[in-house]
């Protein structure tokens, strides 16, 4: 990287506030340290969907739509901007869980279709009860890893990022807050989804297994033996028709995307009863 470069590249970033070109002068900004092949830009609102703010070009095969609708509850980089603290740059196999790699797996394959074998992102919040905008940097099999010693860069920039994107975001008005029937959904659809189908432990298990965790992790955090585990996802399996991880997550999926507002029954219901009907003939 050129000295000049990145202060001609900074110039027009901070002369695009407030408008469309400023994301993709940004993007533009970070791959100067290295070339990345995919770059979004997520705004995350407390209880609301994802908003899009910018994708630099969409790869092939990409299904963002159906992230966007539903699957990004699953993301570990959406749940990490959440908890409101963990602001900065991180690296998706630092934050995941245990054995992510497996679950990582299903997930792409199911809603994108792409094989993402590295990811960074950078989590800004915007202020107390305000969501996160989320910078996603992503490299697809065959490129090139994410260099450590280019990631040191952008956790050593991240204050002068978070800066542009606070002042773009006060500057802009594409986050207007959206309407309460459908902001809700998505946390009407987790809370009530499993609650009348599961029992306590099983729907333990099942939250803990739609965030990617592998069975000695769960065993590990409800303080269970392994074969008891075992025994939950088998009975949670039973109950409703498949048997495997990655048929629960395209469940889950599924489900949330053809929900709508409000949700007050289980969104599993259905699915017991006409496996429950298919069993007894």
């Amino acid at each position: 990287m050129q000295l000049a470069n990145w202060s001609e590249q900074l110039l027009r970033v901070q002369q695009s506030q407030g408008s469309e070109r400023f994301y993709p002068a940004l993007c533009q900004l970070l791959g100067q340290l290295q070339h990345a092949d995919e770059c979004v830009v997520l705004l995350f609102r407390p209880a609301q969907p994802p908003q899009l703010l910018y994708q630099r070009a969409p790869l092939p095969g990409d299904n963002f739509g159906l992230y966007l609708k539903s699957a990004y509850v699953l993301d570990p980089f959406y749940r990490l901007g959440l908890r409101g603290s963990h602001k900065g740059v991180w690296r998706l196999s630092d934050i995941a869980p245990e054995n992510y790699a497996e679950f990582e797996q299903y997930y792409n394959s199911y809603f994108r279709h792409l094989k993402i074998q590295d990811e960074v992102g950078f989590i800004i919040p915007l202020g107390l009860h305000q969501g996160f905008v989320h910078i996603e940097l992503a490299q697809i099999a065959g490129s090139e890893l994410f260099r450590l010693e280019v990631i040191a860069q952008w956790q050593a920039l991240f204050c002068m990022v978070e800066q542009l994107v606070l002042q773009h975001q006060q500057l802009c008005h594409a986050d207007e807050p959206r309407s309460y029937a459908t902001g809700y959904l998505v946390d009407d659809f987790q809370r009530c989804f499993g609650s009348e189908v599961c029992t306590t432990r099983e729907r333990d298990v099942l939250n803990l297994m739609l965030e990617g965790h592998c069975v000695k992790a769960i065993a590990r955090q409800l303080k269970l033996g392994l074969e008891t585990v075992k025994m939950h996802r088998k009975n949670l399996y039973a109950k409703l028709g498949i048997s495997s991880h990655p048929e629960l997550l395209a469940l889950f999926i599924e489900l949330l995307a053809n929900s709508e507002a409000p949700v007050l029954r289980d969104p599993l219901l259905p699915v017991a009863a006409a496996v429950e009907l298919k069993r007894t003939g």
